[in-house]
């Protein structure tokens, strides 16, 4: 049986740059990545960009037997084109749905669209698996586990789906990415995730009820041979870690980070957590082994506001997790949510004095929306403020909570700009008598003097990392970079040399090299 896994983000080449919708949902890939590990003849491919020839061509090259589309609000439209068009040019094919949206509105979509076969609800390398196998043996796709189906004139759901316990077991979801079909091998492998599940119960996020409220994480040691792993094969520097609460498990977070420094993984990288959930040493473990930048959920400094949203955290305790991620070192990002129904002058003026305080290197703002499997949305249903029809009806990849909340979010964000805190070197002296050598200490302190045009003190902050950790890969770049802006081209030849010694796959010291 040959599949064809897909997504595409809606977009065209003409539209405006959307890079993180155009990026592959990381849960599509890993669905890749366990068909291919059992030797299933399965395809991965971002349509996002690709004009219906371009896509009918690929459905006739491929002549999948199986389509598995990825479903999220955002491309909900889109995705039903795809499955129709498949349907249409391929009618013997199975096509099925998976994904946040489809998961949640399953009935309603199979109710109303004949070019979906099924859907496969919530956590899917298994229920796949079985899928696949049970068509190729005839066995009744009723008896599988965690699908949504047609019988009869009705549509029923199957029995509930165990969720994977030992997220080790799953193979990388990028292990088989350089197969893929219109992925950017430059920015796709970058995000990972080391988590599935949330603590938190947050009433506009509808990934507890996807993945689970119980966080089940993978192993340190599974953790840090993925970084070497995409290191290796795709000469990545960084990663994103797009766990909903990377924190989560304090014990397991040190290790990790001790782990990485064992191992001299040799990256930087970011990740997302909740206030609650970070403390000084925490974010002082993850500085040392390469963490740069951590992204907080607050999305708003009004009390009464975060009770609104199911946050169930103190403007207080925003305050001391920023201060700490600021004492240690790192870049701060928050996340705001604007637009709020009932939200008074008095409360945006309290997430405005809030971030006057806590001051952000970056700000990301975001109108409240409607998706199904929140109880923002429930709860709106309930009352009647919106139809069940709500997401067929209108067309908008966002369903916003008030029609202004596009105005009241950029507002925000405004407020927000010019905020950062001002670097000094005072802060990066008390930052290295703090916590001794730590190379993303010596990368903000070398970008310190860049912006001042000072490159002499930059290229001693950059040699630091160098004397420290000759093996660590972003020493030479930096120095790299530095010589090749300055015109000192023998000195960043030799550095890109020898970060290519040390990652013979790193694309930009290639590319430099070549030019």
């Amino acid at each position: 049986m040959r599949i064809l896994l897909a997504y595409s983000s809606g977009t065209t080449l003409a539209d405006e740059s959307t890079t993180f919708t155009d990026l592959l949902p990381i849960g599509l890939c890993s669905l890749h990545a366990v068909l291919r590990d059992k030797g299933i003849d399965a395809h991965l491919a971002n349509l996002s960009g690709m004009d219906e020839a371009q896509i009918t061509e690929l459905f006739k090259r491929l002549s999948p037997d199986l389509f598995g589309f990825s479903q999220w609000t955002h491309n909900r439209h889109t995705t039903l084109q795809l499955a129709r068009l498949a349907k249409q040019r391929h009618p013997q094919s199975l096509v099925i749905a998976g994904g946040g949206h489809a998961t949640h509105q399953a009935e309603l979509l199979l109710a109303s669209h004949p070019e979906l076969d099924l859907i496969v609800a919530g956590e899917g390398e298994t229920t796949l698996l079985e899928l696949i196998e049970a068509r190729d043996s005839g066995r009744p796709l009723s008896e599988i586990p965690g699908l949504v189906l047609r019988h009869g004139q009705t549509v029923i759901r199957t029995a509930a789906r165990s969720r994977i316990r030992d997220l080790d077991s799953l193979p990388y979801p990028s292990r088989y990415l350089h197969e893929a079909i219109g992925v950017d091998l430059d920015l796709q492998p970058q995000f990972i995730s080391t988590s599935r599940g949330c603590p938190s119960a947050c009433h506009f996020c509808a990934s507890p009820s996807f993945w689970g409220r119980a966080v089940r994480t993978r192993s340190p040691a599974s953790v840090v041979d993925e970084f070497l792993f995409l290191k290796d094969r795709f000469g990545m520097l960084y990663l994103s870690l797009r766990d909903d609460t990377f924190t989560a498990d304090r014990r397991r977070t040190i290790e990790l980070c001790q782990l990485l420094l064992e191992r001299k993984a040799g990256m930087f990288w970011n990740c997302q957590t909740r206030v609650e959930a970070v403390d000084e040493e925490v974010l002082s473990w993850m500085k040392r082994a390469g963490c740069e930048c951590v992204q907080l959920g607050v999305e708003s400094g009004s009390p009464r506001i975060l009770q609104q949203l199911g946050k169930r955290i103190t403007p207080q305790q925003v305050v001391a997790a920023c201060d700490a991620v600021h004492r240690v070192g790192l870049q701060l990002s928050v996340y705001l949510i604007a637009g709020v129904p009932g939200e008074t002058d008095q409360d945006r003026q309290a997430t405005r004095q809030l971030l006057q305080r806590i001051k952000p290197h970056d700000l990301q703002v975001a109108p409240l929306a409607y998706y199904p499997g929140t109880s923002l949305y429930s709860d709106a249903l309930r009352h009647q403020q919106v139809g069940p029809d709500l997401f067929e009806r209108r067309q908008s990849d966002a369903l916003l909570a008030l029609p202004d909340g596009n105005q009241w979010a950029a507002r925000l964000l405004r407020v927000g700009s010019g905020l950062a805190p001002t670097t000094t070197m005072r802060t990066i002296k008390q930052q290295k008598e703090r916590m001794g050598y730590c190379a993303v200490t010596c990368l903000q302190a070398g970008d310190y003097h860049l912006q001042r045009g000072d490159w002499q003190h930059a290229e001693q902050e950059y040699r630091e990392i160098t004397a420290h950790e000759p093996e660590h890969p972003w020493g030479w770049l930096l120095l790299a970079e530095l010589y090749d802006q300055t015109g000192h081209q023998t000195q960043a030849r030799s550095c890109y040399h020898k970060v290519v010694q040390l990652m013979p796959r790193h694309r930009q010291s290639l590319k430099a090299l070549a030019d």
